[in-house]
């Protein structure tokens, strides 16, 4: 059954969901753009992206412009007419500014520019689209695929090591009852599941500290003392409930402390002597790390697909008067890529014109008098 976004989001926010600011990677920091591609009828395919731009490339400097990938010179930009508010499942946004280029059907090789080095690492940006028209005599068909590249393998640690392929569906792409959010966005009743998820967010911090002291003292534990270590480490520190601020500015003492119990452990002062010299520089690194890591949740796109004729098939449940709707984000490409999918189906009017003349003519040919 499809969900029409409008009236889902008023159902929803009557119901006054309480959202944690942690989970969603802080919400109000999010930056958001609503894609809308539209595939014409010949074929072609036209991209428009809306975003919310400052106010100087409001006035006119486009080297502010708010995307992520630099339009080139096939792209026309501008300000909006009229401000327009997107639901994002758990937030919103006001778009003030637009991208949008027309392609035509055989331009299939076109890719992004990122706008800067920072974005180029980006899977938004890495985003491969695909349309395509089939004729046929009665339907033309029509179909547009946009898969974004999953991320779960640059993180420390898969998530499939702590939850199973249906948990984490769950929490990173379907919440259930909640059409269209995960349980980043509605974790109410899903106390195990998000237990689990900050488990594994503090398992990937404790397993990238571990790395990066045992890289830089050329030792490592024993299975056995590194477990040791771990659940040590698990009982005297929640990276967790410090996400984005443990090592943003750090003295380095917590790495120091890390390093002096991998020492007292392992009867080892390797592990301690490294930190003496080089704590600092390591919460640096991590910093860096996590940053690098955090990255795609900072960023969220709502795609809407605008079909020719007939929506026949969609591989979503929300709907916006009829167009399919589909969110994007961090938290979703931890399961995975995420494929965008839409097909449709429009009438020839020439076809039915061609065969109306066909029948048309052999209707006169069975009936005429024989002589």
């Amino acid at each position: 059954m499809k969900t029409d976004i409008r009236k889902y989001f008023r159902r929803t926010v009557r119901m006054t969901l309480t959202m944690l600011a942690a989970v969603t990677i802080f919400p109000s920091c999010v930056t958001y753009y609503a894609v809308v591609p539209e595939v014409h009828p010949d074929g072609s395919m036209t991209r428009t992206v809306y975003a919310e731009a400052d106010s100087a490339c409001l006035a006119g400097d486009l080297s502010s412009q708010p995307f992520l990938f630099e339009p080139g010179k096939q792209w026309q930009t501008g300000r909006m007419a009229e401000p327009k508010i997107w639901w994002f499942l758990d937030d919103s946004a006001t778009m003030n500014f637009y991208a949008s280029r027309t392609f035509r059907p055989s331009d299939t090789s076109y890719r992004d520019i990122p706008a800067s080095e920072e974005y180029a690492g980006l899977p938004y940006v890495k985003a491969r689209e695909r349309w395509d028209r089939k004729r046929g005599l009665l339907f033309n068909t029509y179909s547009y695929t946009c898969t974004v590249p999953g991320i779960a393998d640059r993180m420390p640690v898969p998530p499939d090591s702590i939850m199973t392929a249906e948990e984490i569906n769950k929490w990173f792409r379907s919440a259930g009852s909640y059409a269209g959010m995960n349980g980043a966005e509605a974790y109410t009743g899903l106390t195990d599941l998000y237990d689990k998820y900050t488990g594994w967010v503090d398992i990937c911090y404790r397993e990238q500290i571990y790395r990066i002291i045992c890289t830089t003292a050329g030792e490592e534990l024993t299975d056995s003392l590194k477990t040791g270590l771990m659940q040590w480490m698990k009982k005297h520190y929640d990276f967790y409930e410090d996400m984005l601020f443990a090592f943003d500015g750090s003295d380095g003492s917590v790495l120091t402390d890390i390093a002096g119990q991998m020492s007292r452990l392992s009867g080892n002062p390797v592990y301690a002597e490294a930190a003496s010299v080089h704590a600092v520089t390591w919460a640096e690194e991590i910093s860096d790390i996590e940053e690098q890591l955090t990255a795609p949740f900072f960023y969220a796109m709502l795609y809407q697909v605008r079909m020719p004729g007939r929506l026949t098939s969609a591989n979503t449940d929300l709907m916006d008067d009829g167009i399919p709707v589909w969110k994007v984000d961090g938290f979703r490409l931890l399961a995975g890529d995420l494929t965008v999918e839409a097909t449709s189906r429009r009438a020839n009017p020439l076809g039915f014109i061609l065969l109306g003349l066909i029948v048309l003519a052999s209707a006169i040919l069975f009936f005429r008098p024989h002589k």
